[in-house]
C-alpha cells in the first residue's frame, strides 16, 4: 500500500514510518507543520500529493480538520492517530464523515465521541520502539556529559504547563466571583483525589460557566461539537490541576527522598521550565525525547508518569517509551493499563500522593523486584505493544 504520510514535529512520526516501512508500505512523505496542518491551503496540497504520487490513503498523527475535509471532498481515506488529549481537532464535523479513520488511546474519548454519533472513532493505545531505544541508550552520549546526566533514583519529564496560555491564572486575573473561585478551587482539590473520572467535565453548571465566560471568553467553533463545558473542563480546569498537582508530588519527593532529606537520593526533573525550583530535586532543564530521553528512562530507578488530568482512562506514550527503554514505570492511576498490562508485574500505578511516596519509598529498597517489574514491561510491550503491531492492527 502507497501511503501519504503527513509529517511534521510531534512524538512518534519517526517509529510510525519505520513500521510502516517494516510492515511492507510505501511512505511518502509530506512535509509540513502543525501550524499548516491548521491552515487553509492544506487540503489543496494533501489532493494534489494524492493525486502526483497515485497514493492509496493519507496517514497523520493528530487529526486535523481541513484535511479531513478534503478527503471527504476528493474521495481519498484518511487515518489520523490521536495521541493528545485534549484535541479540540478531533471534535469537528468533518470527523463524522465516512472518509475519516480516527484512532483514539484513552477509552474515555473513544466512548465520549461515540456516544454523539461519531461511528468511525476506534480505540486503539499507543506503543513503543524498543529496538531503537535500545539502540539510542546503548549508542547515545550526551556532548559534555557522561551518564551521571541520566542516572537519577526518581525522575519525572515533562510539562507544569506555566506558559503564557495559563488559562486558568488569566482567568483570575481577570476576576470571577469569590463563589465561583472557591467552586473551583474544592473541585480542584477533590479530582486530585480521584482517578478514572472527570469531575470538572460532570460538575461544570451554566451559571459557573458564565462567570468563568466574563473573564475568560472561550467559545466552539462554528463546526465544532465540543461543548463550552468541556472547553473549560479540558483547556482551563484540567491543565491547571495538572499543573499543581506535578508541583505538589514533585515537591513532595524532594522533601521525602532527595538531598537533603535525610535519605539522600537523586530526585530530578527534565522540564523546558528553568524556573521550577523545588528543594530536593534538581531540574536538570528540557531533555530531547527521542535522543535523550531513553538513557533517563533506562538509567532512572523509579520513572513517573504523571498523566494530563484530561487524560482520564488512557496510556500516555510516555508510560510506553519507559516500558519500551527497560524502565521501571510508576504511574498515575489509569484504567486502560489493566486492560493490556498486569499490575505489580509489569508496571506499578498510584492513587494518591501518600500511596506515591509509599511505593517510592518500597521499591527503592526493593531493587531486585523492581528491576524484574521493569524487565516484565519491556517483555511485554516487545511481545505485543510495538509500532509494528499497531501498524498491522490498523492496516491489516
Amino acid at each position: 500500500m502507497k501511503i501519504l504520510f503527513l509529517s511534521w514535529e510531534n512524538l512518534g512520526t519517526r517509529d510510525v514510518i519505520d513500521a510502516m516501512v517494516r510492515c511492507g508500505h510505501e511512505v511518502i512523505l509530506l512535509k509540513t507543520s502543525q501550524e499548516g496542518l491548521l491552515g487553509p491551503d492544506i487540503g489543496n496540497e494533501v489532493a494534489s500529493a494524492m493525486r502526483d504520487n497515485s497514493c492509496d490513503l493519507v496517514f497523520g498523527i493528530n487529526y486535523f480538520e481541513n484535511v479531513g475535509k478534503a478527503a471527504a471532498e476528493h474521495g481519498f481515506d484518511y487515518y489520523s492517530w490521536v495521541y493528545d488529549n485534549p484535541s479540540s481537532q478531533l471534535y469537528t464535523m468533518s470527523v463524522t464523515y465516512p472518509t475519516s479513520h480516527v484512532y483514539v488511546f484513552d477509552t474515555d474519548t473513544y466512548y465520549r465521541l461515540q456516544s454523539v454519533g461519531v461511528k468511525n472513532i476506534k480505540f486503539l493505545p499507543m506503543a513503543a520502539a524498543p529496538d531503537r531505544l535500545s539502540e539510542q541508550i546503548a549508542g547515545f552520549k550526551m556532548p559534555g556529559e557522561d551518564s551521571e546526566g541520566f542516572v537519577n533514583d526518581i525522575a519525572f519529564i515533562g510539562s507544569f504547563y506555566h506558559e503564557k496560555h495559563n488559562f486558568y491564572d488569566r482567568m483570575i486575573e481577570k476576576g470571577i466571583s469569590a463563589y465561583t473561585e472557591g467552586y473551583l478551587r474544592g473541585l480542584m482539590e477533590a479530582q486530585k483525589q480521584i482517578y478514572g473520572v472527570d469531575l470538572a467535565g460532570k460538575c461544570l453548571n451554566d451559571t459557573l460557566m458564565a462567570d468563568m465566560h466574563t473573564a475568560l471568553p472561550l467559545e466552539p467553533t462554528n463546526e465544532s461539537f465540543m461543548t463550552k463545558r468541556m472547553l473549560y473542563s479540558e483547556f482551563v480546569i484540567n491543565r491547571k490541576i495538572t499543573s499543581e498537582e506535578r508541583f505538589q508530588m514533585m515537591s513532595a519527593l524532594g522533601r521525602t527522598f532527595g538531598t537533603g532529606s535525610g535519605e539522600g537520593y537523586r530526585v530530578s526533573l527534565y522540564t523546558h521550565d528553568g524556573s521550577i525550583d523545588i528543594k530536593g530535586c534538581k531540574n536538570k532543564g528540557e531533555t530531547d525525547p527521542y535522543l535523550e530521553a531513553p538513557k533517563v528512562y533506562n538509567k532512572t530507578r523509579i520513572n513517573l508518569n504523571i498523566s494530563l488530568r484530561s487524560i482520564v482512562n488512557g496510556i500516555p506514550l510516555r508510560c510506553f517509551d519507559i516500558m519500551g527503554a527497560g524502565g521501571f514505570l510508576l504511574t498515575s492511576y489509569a484504567g486502560d493499563m489493566q486492560m493490556f498490562f498486569e499490575e505489580g508485574t509489569d508496571y506499578v500505578s498510584f492513587e494518591s500522593l501518600p500511596d506515591l511516596l509509599d511505593k517510592c519509598g518500597y521499591y527503592l529498597k526493593h531493587e531486585d523486584e523492581r528491576k524484574e517489574i521493569a524487565q516484565n514491561g519491556l517483555k511485554r510491550i516487545t511481545e505485543a505493544h510495538t509500532f509494528d503491531h499497531r501498524i498491522r492492527e490498523i492496516f491489516g
